[in-house]
């Protein structure tokens, strides 16, 4: 699931790309398949960066760091570019012990930061967050004690009109207009076996399996967006010590794979993937056993290109966007 809770990595791989290399173009296509920019986001403990494609000129646009127990662990940019939603953690342990979990909404340059949504249970965690093109943030709330419970949600960006929605799925992502799910299933190891997409209409409106896409002992995946477009579902998954990429064509239900980052070591390894506006540009973020810092890929699905990786410039970060 795109984590409840925050991930705590450092980073790994050698450089290499299977793809044919690419520059650092940062020119692509917006969902009116007109010419745009990507633009690259970070999460840095509590505070959220803008970057280059090239992992520099880092500029601070949200600062949520009140102490040494503050943190952000997932965000989601609007489809249009203009907004972001992403999840706020406070504490302080003395003298008095106080926590906030908020999900909060934000222009893309910072300014009109505000809550949506608030609790001060330390046992609530938060993620799936996903700011659809209607407006509308979806989320997961999560309490673990005294009883593991889980709620779906949905909110507009200006925090009115929020809803319960049916189901406790273990979501990793939910698809733009909120009908399909992708959720991990099984376990080899702690690993997922499978990850199936649910229809969130299906049995009378209950939900039910739309299409399962198997993982076999040796693919450890992790994660998965659907594209803005809702077309195709990107899981991210190494085997053989190689990076790769499970492409699923939702309509179809057929499935291609695509290796977008052969060598890496034999060591343990976290990786995160986000897919741009466009439906086709992504990025994937690897860390691990031998690298202080972590290390980003942009690709390109459609042409096969990936570019040279960039090294984050703190040792922090693990979780890269795309826009």
């Amino acid at each position: 699931m795109k984590t409840i809770k925050s991930s705590v990595a450092i980073g790994l791989l050698l450089l290499a790309a299977s793809f044919t290399s690419c520059s650092n173009d940062d020119t692509t296509t917006n969902n009116n398949n007109e010419p745009g920019e990507l633009a690259l986001f970070v999460i840095d403990t509590a505070r959220v960066n803008s970057i280059s494609l090239t992992g520099t000129n880092a500029t601070t646009i949200i600062d949520r760091m009140e102490n040494l127990n503050s943190y952000i662990s997932d965000l989601s940019i609007s489809p249009d570019g203009t907004m972001i939603a992403y999840t706020n953690y406070q504490s302080v342990f003395s003298p008095d012990a106080a926590y906030k979990r908020e999900v909060r909404v934000a222009n893309v340059d910072g300014t009109n930061d505000h809550v949506v949504f608030t609790s001060n249970a330390p046992e609530v965690s938060l993620g799936a967050i996903r700011f659809g093109s209607d407006n509308k943030v979806f989320y997961v709330t999560q309490t673990y004690s005294p009883i593991n419970t889980r709620t779906m949600n949905l909110v507009n960006a200006d925090g009115t009109g929020h809803q319960v929605i049916t189901g406790g799925y273990n979501i990793t992502d939910v698809s733009d207009d909120r009908e399909y799910y992708l959720i991990p299933t099984g376990a080899d190891n702690g690993n997922p076996t499978r990850m199936d997409i649910i229809d969130r209409d299906a049995d009378n409106g209950a939900g039910g399996l739309y299409h399962s896409e198997p993982f076999t002992t040796g693919q450890i995946a992790r994660g998965g967006k659907f594209t803005n477009d809702g077309k195709l579902v990107v899981i991210p998954f190494t085997e053989s010590g190689e990076m790769k990429a499970r492409i699923i064509n939702v309509a179809t239900k057929t499935a291609t794979t695509k290796t977008l980052v052969p060598g890496l070591g034999s060591g343990w390894l976290s990786f995160h993937l986000e897919m741009a506006a466009d439906s086709n540009r992504g990025v994937i973020t690897l860390t691990g056993e031998d690298y202080p810092k972590s290390k980003s890929y942009v690709f390109n699905l459609e042409t096969g290109e990936v570019s040279a990786p960039f090294e984050n410039s703190d040792e922090n970060i693990f979780d890269v966007y795309i826009h």
